[in-house]
């Protein structure tokens, strides 16, 4: 053998060494990755946390030009409008576009209209990040062709939202009697209800202590989650916890709970160990309840 050639061989890796070198670097990798999957999350957390922050900087600077809360949902009740296919179904979403930097969406909006109508089309179509939670994943931010009949219809190609308007709780001995203005009875009743705009004096739970916006997320159009619809409001099922239904209840892709905005525009991120009670003082708006530490 050659002296080159035996400084070639001892120059090179063996097999053996190099499945170790790419064993350490597989390990490293899945010692790494958590760590980053972590940290982005958390980045998106953040970024959600900020955008119910300015939700709810944009309902509080409503009520104080407006001297009220914004309706929840405008035609959204039975009876609203003498011809049930023409309820506008209007979201409070629309009244704080101004808020939120999205004036010329606004602009665009017309309430003569329903949400759905073609009127409105071109406003409701728009994305809106400020409404959207980073975590959550969707094959697509709007509703697009709902029917899939290749033209469009009213409904088709809505953008959705991540939050909705808290109504109140809803479950057993909740409901109001027939012909009462809302659907659940006083001590049940969140912020965000509809025809009637609540003002700041009518929560008497606290400002601080009441819910007005929670993480609704991964819903569709079929749990009608576009921001511009006036059902993009919920009542919490009182005896359903955080992140354990997938619908009109609270729930987030966050590890371990959901971001909810207050009355006074604080953000909180409530832990799906919350005590149930605890949860449910906190959606209403006049309950009455002792709210104790989160």
């Amino acid at each position: 053998m050659s002296r080159n050639t035996e400084i070639e061989r001892l120059q090179g890796f063996t097999l053996i060494e190099l499945l170790v070198v790419i064993t350490v670097i597989g390990v490293l990798i899945a010692l790494l990755l958590p760590a980053v999957q972590a940290a982005r999350e958390a980045a998106r957390r953040t970024s959600c946390s900020n955008n119910m922050r300015q939700t709810g900087l944009a309902l509080c600077n409503y009520e104080h030009s407006n001297g009220v809360f914004p309706i929840g949902g405008i035609e959204c009740r039975f009876g609203s409008n003498p011809i049930p296919v023409n309820m506008k179904m209007i979201a409070w979403n629309v009244a704080v576009l101004p808020f939120i930097e999205q004036a010329a969406v606004w602009r665009q909006f017309d309430y003569k209209y329903p949400a759905k109508s073609a009127e409105n089309r071109k406003a409701v179509s728009v994305v809106i990040p400020t409404f959207l939670c980073p975590s959550t994943s969707r094959p697509s931010l709007t509703t697009g062709d709902v029917n899939h009949n290749g033209r469009w219809d009213p409904g088709d190609d809505m953008a959705f939202t991540d939050y909705g308007g808290m109504y109140g709780v809803e479950g057993t001995g909740r409901s109001a009697p027939w012909g009462s203005p809302h659907y659940l009875k006083d001590n049940s009743l969140g912020v965000m209800l509809y025809e009637i705009p609540t003002a700041a004096r009518e929560i008497t739970d606290g400002l601080s202590n009441t819910v007005i916006v929670g993480e609704c997320a991964g819903r569709g159009a079929d749990e009608q989650s576009e921001w511009a619809n006036g059902n993009n409001c919920f009542a919490q099922e009182q005896n359903t916890g955080i992140n354990r239904a997938l619908g009109n209840e609270l729930r987030s892709d966050h590890s371990g709970g959901v971001q909810v905005a207050f009355c006074d525009a604080h953000v909180e991120f409530l832990s799906e160990t919350i005590e149930q009670k605890t949860l449910l003082a906190l959606l209403t708006r006049a309950g009455g309840e002792n709210i104790s530490c989160l």
